[in-house]
């Protein structure tokens, strides 16, 4: 951690917090040498991090594009008929 710590802009503590909620969530594995903690991701945690934020994002996208196309619609309506939002 010390290592990890030395190259980041925040404290060892935070380095050390964030590096538990990780383990926490399974998108590291971390063993004990010596004194160091070795900490290594996970390649399926990840895995399964990056289908929850492309769903996030799809769903979000969806939902932007459908909002824009209704909007862009009752626009389009108000100027064909001769009215001016």
């Amino acid at each position: 951690m010390t290592e990890i710590a030395q190259e980041l802009p925040v404290s060892r503590p935070a380095v050390s917090q964030h590096l538990r909620v990780l383990l926490e969530a399974r998108l590291v594995d971390v063993r004990q040498e010596g004194r160091q903690r070795l900490y290594q991701v996970r390649s399926e945690g990840l895995e399964r991090l990056r289908d929850e934020l492309e769903s996030y994002w799809t769903q979000t996208l969806t939902t932007f594009k459908e909002l824009a196309e209704r909007d862009y619609q009752a626009t389009a309506t108000t100027t064909r008929g001769g009215h001016v939002p």
